[in-house]
């Protein structure tokens, strides 16, 4: 199990990085956006499309850190105020809860990718593909995450400490 933890510690390291720079990708097209709009006085047709399609895998790329590394929502008061085994316990249900969610969230990614095969965006004409895929993806990622977290919850982990 420690070998899969560093597998998902390596993937989430990978994953930020990605992120960093889809997210700047994705500011750079709407700078360039805004400054053709308004300074150039004609819009480029591609760069709020591309900005769309940015957003969605950063926002799902960064869930998945998230699950990697305990920051998702949850209510801490209640969870503080439950002994340390029950604590315990339950965080493990919350982490098979997350796993069921992410295998879901594949699958259903899998699918809606597959229906949409042949389509193109309207302003770049990339495959939908591009957009899509954000989904399984970030389903498979968050899978894996979340598998490591139900046998080793972030607080026995000695790579990281939680915040």
């Amino acid at each position: 199990m420690k070998a899969l933890d560093a597998i998902s510690a390596a993937i989430a390291r990978a994953t930020a990085w990605v992120v960093a720079i889809l997210a700047t990708i994705m500011l750079s097209a709407l700078v360039l956006q805004v400054f053709s709009r308004y300074v150039l006085g004609s819009a480029f047709s591609w760069t709020e499309e591309l900005a769309i399609i940015l957003f969605a895998w950063v926002v799902l790329l960064t869930a998945t850190i998230a699950i990697r590394d305990d920051d998702h929502v949850r209510l801490d008061a209640a969870l503080g105020a439950l002994p340390d085994p029950a604590r315990r316990v339950w965080l493990r249900v919350i982490a098979v809860g997350i796993l069921g969610f992410c295998i879901l969230f594949a699958w259903s990614g899998v699918s809606y990718v597959d229906r949409t095969l042949g389509q193109v965006t309207a302003a770049m004409r990339l495959p939908i593909e591009c957009l899509h895929l954000a989904v399984p993806v970030s389903g498979v990622i968050g899978a894996l995450h979340a598998f490591v977290r139900v046998f080793i919850p972030v607080a026995d982990r000695t790579d990281e400490a939680p915040a």
